[in-house]
């Protein structure tokens, strides 16, 4: 069964000096039990690709301009705020890449983990 399946996700943000592209065209399919390594570099998209698919990007200045990205046969981009939180965690999640971001030093580590619990 196909788990997560990303066909033609193209993501664009508004600025300034009008649309930027960050993202076009992209597509996999990831099965179950299956690992998928995203990779190049710096300013290449993938952590955009990333945000994209958990729904965790502003709108605005972010849009999805084209693309499918289906979770369970899901399609996720028509899924509300509180559909993707519900989401998110038991279902999909991600790991940020900037540790220093992970966890924060002034709470303790219990505190942290029952935050996302609570959430979920």
């Amino acid at each position: 069964m196909t788990l997560l399946d990303v066909q033609g996700l193209t993501t664009a943000f508004m600025t300034g000096r009008g649309e930027i592209t960050a993202i076009e065209d992209v597509s996999f399919s990831l099965k179950e039990g299956e690992i998928l390594g995203i990779v190049g570099e710096s300013g290449s998209g993938k952590s955009v690709t990333a945000l994209t698919i958990m729904g965790l990007l502003p709108t605005p200045p972010a849009r999805i301009a084209a693309g499918s990205v289906k979770f369970q046969n899901q399609e996720l981009t028509k899924f509300s705020a509180r559909e993707m939180q519900r989401i998110r965690g038991p279902g999909i999640a991600m790991i940020f890449q900037e540790p220093m971001t992970s966890l924060n030093p002034v709470f303790s580590i219990g505190d942290q983990i029952m935050e996302t619990i609570r959430a979920h």
